[in-house]
């Protein structure tokens, strides 16, 4: 993935927050890109993802597609990467596209085309054109299926692959989209990348990254504390220039919470571990 302007890796309290994270947090001033680079260490993932930063009354919605289209092509049936299923269960945003530069997404569309007591089948239908602008290629396009009926304990498949993609639970993560105190701002990650992330602009300057991997795939530094919240037992990484990260794992998932303070201030671990207590866990 490319950047509007070349950033250094960003850095977690001294680790890298997953295998390819946002290079760096969103200024305060006009609109910033961020980058995910590589990493060794962190919750290791394979792509690449860009935060862009926008005020708190902008609205947070998928990208909109403008590929030229070949109007007898007929919409193939594609693989999709992963699913964050809604708090309430209504819903699921399942993220697709292909991993060509210049290529992308042509209507994509998304919708349960299977279900039963013991699972969801959904299936993604696009197109694959050129993109006009090959910067925006590649990227993971989220795409918002409604229920017939709430998810509960069934298990999401996916039409075109025989192994589920990873799927991720609001339920499992803090209610930071009713806490009025965060602003959720756009991101993009590359359509390889199997992992989840939204990135929040909160108060004092505060930036906060959420994040989700399969467990099978996480790795983290070394833990400098633990904290419980909500019933769920975490532990703490970074410390360096005041950013810390809370990891917990739920199912076969990894979660992080990643905050790092307003440019030019720093965060103490008391102060984190009250940061991460005022959030809503329920």
């Amino acid at each position: 993935m490319r950047s509007d302007e070349e950033l250094p890796d960003l850095m977690v309290g001294g680790d890298l927050l997953t295998g390819h994270p946002p290079a760096d947090r969103p200024r305060r001033h006009g609109r910033v890109t961020l980058m995910v680079a590589a990493a060794a260490i962190g919750l290791a993932l394979v792509g690449s993802f860009v935060l862009r930063q926008q005020r708190a009354t902008d609205p947070v919605a998928p990208r909109q597609v403008s590929a030229q289209e070949t109007p007898a092509e007929a919409p193939s049936t594609l693989a999709w990467l992963s699913a964050l299923v809604a708090r309430d269960g209504t819903s699921v945003t399942v993220y697709a596209g292909t991993s060509a530069e210049c290529e992308e997404l042509v209507q994509p569309q998304a919708a349960v085309v299977e279900q039963d007591g013991s699972r969801v089948v959904i299936a993604v239908t696009a197109r694959i054109g050129r993109a006009t602008d090959c910067t925006m290629g590649g990227e993971a396009v989220p795409l918002v299926v409604p229920l017939p009926q709430p998810l509960g304990h069934r298990a999401l498949r996916d039409a075109a692959a025989a192994v589920p993609p990873p799927t991720y639970f609001e339920r499992d993560l803090p209610g930071l989209s009713s806490d009025k105190r965060w602003s959720p701002h756009p991101g993009r990650w590359a359509s390889t990348d199997d992992g989840w992330f939204q990135g929040y602009n909160g108060p004092g300057g505060l930036h906060l990254l959420a994040a989700a991997r399969p467990t099978a795939e996480a790795s983290r530094p070394a833990t400098v504390g633990t904290l419980t919240i909500g019933g769920r037992k975490g532990v703490i990484t970074g410390g360096t220039g005041g950013s810390w990260t809370l990891w917990w794992a739920a199912g076969e998932v990894t979660y992080s919470l990643w905050l790092t303070p307003a440019e030019g201030s720093s965060f103490t671990l008391k102060q984190f571990k009250r940061e991460m207590g005022r959030l809503n866990w329920n």
